[in-house]
């Protein structure tokens, strides 16, 4: 809809009249889309709508004046942006480094992007959120959204959450890369949960140490859900090939983690409290030291879940490797193989639960020697 004007007045009483939601319709420049943004700024308690040109390309070539390294104007408004399969990305042939989006920290900056790509975009000199930064207090909130090939240098090669609130839902992450730093993709110190997305190719590195190849969930208070979603051929230099999580609240329902890489935790490296559910696999992952499929140094909860064929290079413990508390409720480590026993299951100094689980066709061993031993698995 229209909005009436945001001056308009009540002549009666002198009195504002509050401004309503406006819908911009955005032609295909990416002026224009600056000037949309300003415009939705400008009246800040409202929600307005940008409906892109359909399948455009804006290409940016340098950052915008001001703050926030970004391309576009800082978002400090409620703004919708229809991309109508648009995309927004770094030209090519630029050298400058920036961002598109920037939500500083307690502004009132609500983005939602939806059919909207996001690709190229570089930032450097420390910064964090290749793509998108969120601040204190921020929203962000993506469905069908394409981030590809974006990079930062120190965390969250597309983005990062600083504080903020992030729900990602039927999305796609590839090839997004941090340099030094946490999170391939995305970098998360707030609230994170991502619905029915796909993560693929994500890294962190080439400098060593980087953690959460796809996402890296660093904060202890804010939870992290991931549902329905496969993260798969993403690689971390330090823990967690796909994803790293430090949160007390962490949720991983009906997912699938595959063919992940990292140094410790090629598949997940938990430090928290980690749940993983309802016909959640983890396959195929390769750690070079110990924990192919999971690294548990914190409390993890598996129901329902699938450690199949995953390896150790170097180590043990290409199953799960355990140093905290681990319970496993109707759960199956099978066919996990690794340089030294045990392959399967290797508790080291924590304690393990087995209820109604299977620790079984693990080479070398299955859970011996452990210290202490898991009662219930069998050699």
């Amino acid at each position: 809809m229209l909005a009436a004007p945001a001056f308009a007045l009540s002549f009666a009483g002198l009195v504002a009249t509050p401004a309503h939601a406006a819908t911009i319709n955005v032609t295909c420049s990416p002026a224009a889309l600056i000037q949309a943004i300003t415009t939705a700024n400008s009246t800040p308690t409202t929600s307005d709508t940008l409906n892109l040109a359909r399948d455009c390309t804006y290409a940016y070539s340098e950052q915008i004046a001001g703050p926030g390294q970004a391309a576009l104007p800082q978002v400090t408004s409620p703004i919708t942006i229809n991309g109508r399969n648009a995309t927004i990305t770094r030209d090519e042939n630029t050298d400058h480094e920036f961002r598109f989006f920037n939500l500083p920290p307690t502004t009132g900056g609500n983005l939602t992007l939806r059919d909207l790509a996001l690709t190229k975009a570089k930032v450097g000199g420390g910064a964090q959120g290749g793509a998108i930064q969120l601040g204190f207090g921020t929203v962000a909130s993506l469905s069908n959204t394409r981030l590809t090939g974006n990079t930062s240098s120190n965390g969250g090669g597309a983005i990062n959450n600083n504080n903020g609130s992030l729900r990602v839902v039927g999305s796609y992450f590839n090839s997004n890369n941090t340099e030094a730093g946490h999170g391939g993709a995305i970098l998360s110190n707030g609230t994170t949960r991502v619905d029915l997305s796909v993560f693929t190719s994500n890294s962190t590195g080439p400098v060593t140490g980087g953690n959460g190849g796809a996402i890296a969930h660093s904060t202890i208070s804010s939870p992290f859900t991931l549902t329905a979603s496969i993260l798969t051929g993403n690689e971390a230099q330090g823990l967690g090939g796909a994803v790293y999580n430090t949160s007390s609240s962490a949720t991983i329902t009906s997912s699938q983690i595959r063919s992940n890489d990292a140094r410790t935790g090629g598949g997940i490296a938990n430090f928290g409290t980690l749940t993983t559910n309802v016909q959640t696999t983890i396959r195929g992952n390769t750690a070079s030291f110990s924990g192919g499929g999971i690294y548990n140094f914190g409390t993890l909860n598996t129901r329902n879940t699938l450690i199949d064929g995953n390896a150790v290079t170097q180590g043990t413990g290409a199953g799960m490797h355990n140093q905290g508390e681990a319970t496993l409720h109707d759960s199956r480590i099978t066919r996990n193989t690794a340089a030294y026993a045990p392959a399967g299951l290797h508790n080291n100094g924590g304690t393990v639960t087995l209820n109604h689980t299977t620790i079984a066709n693990n080479n070398p061993g299955n859970c011996d020697p452990s210290n202490p031993a898991a009662a219930g698995c069998i050699q």
